[in-house]
């Protein structure tokens, strides 16, 4: 039946799109072949850790097939990860994805995952399909089905973690207006209870099922003001085997769901009202999370707790200095049912003052209290027979975190040959205990850390070396413990920078009342660039650890990687027959000056070529506006109706004049789709790596006959982090950045363009490294699609 519904409000728009274009098909580039695949080998060694697998590889690419306007991008990563574990997990490690477009038609096929809202369908993968429509117009939709555990039949195995098979569908529905925006989302998910023969109730694995319902909207108050909100209530079945229960609920969702005894409903309520003018933002927020609220969309959910927040940001000083502060107070044990409860406020403020082009200086202070009250308890009362322990037992805990961090880089010398930065470190971090009002000696523990480095880089040489000393002191209750040491790495590049070469040595000692360690470590990388699409990387890393408590340790670990970028065309096809062209008209002229081609009448190519450098993205970094630039500009205009070929002459030179600018769109363009495509391959190597470090922490877990306190709560951050950055990698990929985006920007793209224009600029004149200019826009791009799939 779900299933129907879903087809019956998909099936319209997808008859939509394939109602072909022929217009725009024609206008389109016909054929063409473009991605990356990548592949490498890790192989590690040591004399103590036996149980990491010596060898193991990845693979991974994208690939994107376009014919016409129709857009296929394809995404895969496997890897022997999963295969070394020895026991069952109700998901895949190996994952291949397919993302057709057509239009405004995507759709999401194989081993993917979708977000809808936090509290309804959040990151979690899924194996079956997903589409998004966004037609003309205010109408929005997304729906997914799919199933989002395998199910794993309990083996015997402690390290096996058996599941059902669970399916979920989900539909979300949107009117966008310029002044609101409204809509609505549903999930629903229900596992088989009879994917698995035997029901491992000791594990406490039951069959369940869910559906939760969202409403979500944002409405603009006048120009400065805006609020949005989301309400969420979810029905979530514990145990399906349970026997149905005629109670009915006060929530509105307790109708379209089958009640039984183990159901249960929770509500969630989040709120915010933002003021913003100029650079001026300010920002009221409120959020409410029933205690049980629980989706089986997502991965990890906290609840029972409620924020009250406020945040505010401004810049001063033309854009020198910018500060962000926010203030928080949380709480918990809504319900009253918590033998204690907790409070903590949380403030944080952020600073970045720019004193000039060559120093600049950065600053966080961030300050985290939490409260816990001892609830008394009449029969604990009643049955105590220690009386000496009553001033203990009234006494309410408070925690104090307190951070904070400075930056200041100044660069030491901008010279062509050689230039040389300097950049200091320093974070302190503070927790403290306090009982009734007193820090107790051994309740407190403060940790220091301050790095000096120098970088100089002779541009000329190609050569590269950066020096730096790090330190740390620590107190941790009574203990006290110190850790220094120096770094030294030097790159080289060979044959016109396609070579290069970095090697670099560390060494760190430290010393507590306990023990002495040194650690010494040794790593080399080389990178080889054949082409520009062929890349070789091998980068190795031997430590060596002397004292302690574990004795001499010696770790080798070496990785191997291969990635290739490729693109191919085929020749362009013609569907109509050709047409006889009209005769031209008399007044009609053409301009053709490198890439740009303008044809037609004077007084219409007049405004297009006024228009280039908004087009562009630089028109408010020409500088001669009133110069040279802006007189042609007038004698265009005056020559439209004179000779044709003054008007010509005049186009030409007008379009020679902005001959800098016009080079430099053309060279940013490009840096900005190298900087997508670099931010993509980082965010593929972070993603293998957080599952690389699950997997490790997991096995270790599951291995051990005790359970490590530390290791469980790594484990469930590190499951949140593998959540969060599977869902961002997905979204990064449906972006599906291309080069004429870039070069006909529209929406976000448009607005960064436009915004870091006069900066690269700057750079680029200065002659910066195209690969500190890459990194800096690959920053850029990176908070704006964080701000995007925040929204």
């Amino acid at each position: 039946m779900k299933k129907s519904l879903l087809l019956f409000l998909v099936f319209p728009f997808l008859s939509i799109g394939q109602t072909l274009d022929y217009e725009s098909i024609t206008k389109s580039k016909p054929f063409t072949v473009s991605g990356q695949v990548s592949a490498s080998g890790i192989y590690y060694s040591s004399n103590q850790n036996k149980s990491r697998e010596p060898y193991t590889y990845f693979l991974q690419g994208a690939l994107n097939i376009n014919i016409y306007s129709f857009s296929l991008p394809i995404s895969y990563s496997f890897s022997n990860q999963g295969e070394n574990l020895g026991y069952q997990l109700p998901f895949d490690f190996n994952r291949i994805s397919l993302h057709p477009k057509y239009k405004w038609i995507t759709g999401h096929i194989g081993n993917i995952s979708m977000t809808f809202s936090p509290y309804t369908l959040s990151g979690h993968q899924f194996t079956g399909g997903g589409v998004d429509l966004t037609p003309p117009g205010s109408v929005k939709i997304s729906a997914m089905s799919g199933q989002l555990l395998k199910a794993t039949e309990d083996n015997g195995d402690l390290r096996t973690v058996p599941a059902f098979s669970r399916m979920g569908y989900g539909l979300k529905t949107s009117i966008e207006k310029e002044q609101y925006k409204i809509g609505i989302i549903g999930f629903y998910a229900k596992d088989n209870p009879n994917s698995i023969d035997s029901i491992p109730e000791a594990k406490g694995v039951l069959p369940q099922e869910n559906l939760v319902v969202s409403v979500e909207g944002e409405v603009k108050l006048g120009k400065s003001f805006s609020l949005q909100a989301e309400y969420a209530s979810t029905a979530i079945t514990k145990d399906t085997r349970a026997e149905e229960s005629e109670s009915i609920e006060s929530t509105p969702i307790a109708v379209l769901f089958n009640n039984r005894t183990s159901t249960e409903y929770y509500n969630a309520v989040k709120t915010r009202l933002g003021y913003g003018i100029g650079r001026v933002n300010l920002g009221l927020g409120y959020e409410r999370i029933d205690p049980g609220y629980e989706t089986l969309g997502a991965y990890y959910f906290n609840n029972d707790f409620e924020n009250i927040t406020l945040d505010a940001s401004n810049t001063f000083f033309r854009d020198r200095l910018t500060l962000a502060l926010n203030i928080g107070y949380q709480r918990d044990d809504l319900d009253n049912l918590k033998a204690n409860n907790t409070n903590r406020t949380v403030g944080s403020l952020n600073a970045t003052l720019a004193l000039s082009e060559r120093l600049n200086i950065s600053g966080s202070y961030s300050n985290f209290s939490t409260f816990t009250n001892i609830k008394p308890n009449q029969f604990d009362e009643i049955n105590d027979a220690d009386l000496l322990d009553e001033q203990i037992e009234e006494l309410d805990y408070k925690q104090l975190s307190q951070t904070a961090t400075a930056t200041i880089s100044y660069v030491l010398s901008n010279k062509k040959t050689s230039r040389q930065n300097l950049t200091t470190n320093y974070a302190l971090n503070d927790v403290s205990n306090e009982q009734g009002g007193v820090v107790r000696l051994g309740d407190a523990s403060t940790f220091h850390n301050m790095n000096i480095g120098h970088t100089i880089d002779f541009s000329e040489r190609n050569l590269n070396i950066s020096t730096s000393v790090n330190g740390t002191y620590n107190t941790i209750g009574r203990e006290e413990s110190t850790t220094w040491g120096p770094t030294v790495s030097v790159g080289k590049r060979y044959f016109e920078k396609t070579l290069n070469v970095r090697l670099s040595s560390g060494y760190n000692s430290s010393t507590s009342s306990t023990s002495n360690t040194n650690v010494t470590n040794l790593r080399g990388a080389v990178t080889y660039t054949l082409k520009e699409r062929h890349n070789f990387n091998l980068n190795a890393v031997q430590l060596f650890r002397n004292g302690g408590n574990n004795g001499q340790l010696s770790e080798f670990t070496a990785t191997f990687g291969y990635n290739y970028a490729f693109g191919l065309k085929k020749p362009k096809l013609n569907f109509k027959k050709k047409e006889k062209k009209p005769k031209e008209d008399n007044d009609s002229i053409k301009i053709q000056y490198k890439k740009y081609r303008f044809e037609g009448l004077p007084i219409n190519i007049t405004p297009q070529l006024l228009e280039l450098p908004e087009k562009e993205g630089f028109a408010h970094i020409i500088k001669d506006k009133k110069g040279e630039l802006s007189k042609l500009a007038e004698q265009l205009k005056e020559t439209e109706e004179k000779e044709k070929k003054v008007y010509k002459e005049i186009a030409i030179r007008y379009l020679k004049e902005m001959e800098t600018y016009l080079d430099f769109a053309a060279f940013y363009n490009e840096k900005i789709y190298e900087a997508y495509n670099k931010l993509v391959s980082e965010a593929r190597e972070i993603d293998r790596q957080i599952r690389d470090e699950f997997t490790i922490v997991s096995a270790k877990i599951n291995s051990a006959e005790e359970k490590d306190s530390e290791d469980l709560k790594r484990q469930k951050v590190l499951e949140k982090r593998y959540a969060s950055h599977t869902e961002l990698l997905e979204s990064l990929l449906k972006w599906n950045l291309q080069p004429e985006d870039i070069e006909n920007p529209k929406g976000d793209i448009q607005t960064l363009k436009k915004r870091n224009a006069a900066k690269v600029f700057s750079m680029h004149q200065a002659e910066k490294s195209e690969e500190h200019i890459v990194k800096f826009i690959e920053i850029r791009l990176a908070d704006m699609f964080h701000k995007i799939l925040k929204e």
